[in-house]
């Protein structure tokens, strides 16, 4: 019986204090405020992004893709083409790029080029590549909330 009650107390023992533990950090996380899921990164918010990949000849490519927005923010966009890493790595000779029907970058080969654009419901963009069969450029439209004022 003795060791009974000795088993049992030392139970109890190591029971409270777990107990108070969690009854702290149940109280200790409602007081907490809650965070936003999303904070400002720098980075604007991306309407359309994909990698154009070179053809497997050298020649001329030409890509096109067809491209649907719902809801069409106000001051939209700003077109961003990073020539594959921009570090060097599997970059294409040159690209231009078209935006229904208009060439919104010219010939280039540089790393990054920008262009603002407006964007329509439906869209098309088509990119004119040449170089080796590795390489690539990386097109994106982004949202930038300070322009649409």
């Amino acid at each position: 019986m003795c060791y009974l009650l000795a088993m049992r107390s030392r139970c109890s023992l190591l029971v409270v204090p777990s107990l108070c533990a969690l009854i702290a950090a149940c109280f200790a996380a409602q007081e907490k405020p809650e965070q936003p899921l999303h904070g400002f990164t720098g980075y604007s918010p991306s309407v359309y992004l994909r990698t154009f990949l070179a053809c497997v000849s050298d020649a001329p490519c030409v890509q096109t893709d067809k491209f649907h927005i719902d809801q069409v923010p106000t001051g939209c966009c700003l077109l961003t083409v990073t020539n594959c890493d921009g570090q060097g790595t599997d970059e294409v000779r040159s690209y231009e790029v078209y935006l229904n029907g208009e060439r919104v970058v010219a010939t280039d080969h540089s790393r990054n080029a920008q262009a603002p654009v407006k964007l329509r419901h439906t869209n098309t963009l088509k990119v004119v590549l040449r170089g080796a069969p590795h390489s690539k450029v990386f097109v994106s439209l982004d949202y930038d909330p300070r322009r649409s004022k």
